[in-house]
């Protein structure tokens, strides 16, 4: 796997991961989805992290569970 394929499946699981969270009310209200994974990507992955692959990743993940 590359940077950026291993940045895809990270932001994924961790989209994920904040959802469940924050259902469970382990997450503050305050807390955005974007500055949970700005405070747990791994370091090794911050070049390929970047905001719009974070949108592009969400975007993609609601479209796909609206139709389900």
């Amino acid at each position: 796997m590359n940077q950026r394929d291993k940045a895809i499946a990270y932001i994924s699981g961790a989209i994920a991961t904040y959802s469940l969270k924050k259902e469970a009310g382990e997450i503050q209200d305050n807390m955005s989805m974007y500055d949970f994974l700005a405070k747990t990507i791994p370091d090794e992955l911050n070049s390929e992290a970047k905001i719009e692959l974070i949108d592009e990743i969400f975007a993609y993940i609601s479209n796909s569970l609206s139709k389900a």
